[in-house]
């Protein structure tokens, strides 16, 4: 896995999110499959934490996409829902791709 939108969709949005996060009862509306979860996510108000973007480009520790992978949200269960987590090097890749601008 690489630091890149295509791989993070490939090797965690699509296998592990979608598996709630698609069609029309996701959780907080957000869709993280291939045809909807970048402009679900990137530049996105987060619906639990209006303040922040669900992910700021060039701001990981500012993106509610990382908190909640991290566990450290203010609201709301940290994701995977139940677990397992991702592992530390996964959600790194993906602070890096957030850290790098976000592009798709």
């Amino acid at each position: 896995m690489t630091a890149t939108f295509s791989s993070i969709q490939s090797h965690v949005f699509t296998p592990v999110c979608t598996a709630c996060h698609s069609g029309g009862a996701a959780p907080q509306g957000l869709r993280l499959d291939a045809a909807n979860s970048f402009t679900m996510l990137v530049g996105v108000s987060s619906a639990e934490v209006s303040a922040l973007k669900r992910v700021a480009p060039g701001d990981a520790d500012n993106s509610y996409l990382v908190h909640k992978l991290e566990g450290h949200q203010s609201v709301g269960a940290r994701m995977p829902f139940g677990g397992p987590y991702l592992d530390a090097g996964t959600i790194n890749l993906i602070r890096q791709w957030i850290n790098n601008g976000a592009l798709k």
